[in-house]
């Protein structure tokens, strides 16, 4: 199974913390990621695996107004 490296990250892409993430696929690592670490203070969560980035996820809820 695939590993990838996804952090947590602020307004300004720094990283605030990072974690391990196993998954079958890419579209399955960025569903996990964003469902186990996107939270309250948390921009959003940049995903990679090795040297390739995979996705920014925005974990903002854009729904409020």
């Amino acid at each position: 199974m695939p590993t990838y490296r996804a952090y947590q990250v602020d307004e300004r892409r720094r990283i605030l913390s990072a974690t391990w993430v196993e998954a079958a696929s890419d579209e399955q690592a960025k569903a996990k990621a964003a469902e186990e670490l996107c939270e309250e203070q948390i921009p959003a969560v940049e995903l990679w695996q090795a040297t390739r980035l995979v996705d920014e996820i925005t974990c903002e809820d854009d729904e409020e107004g």
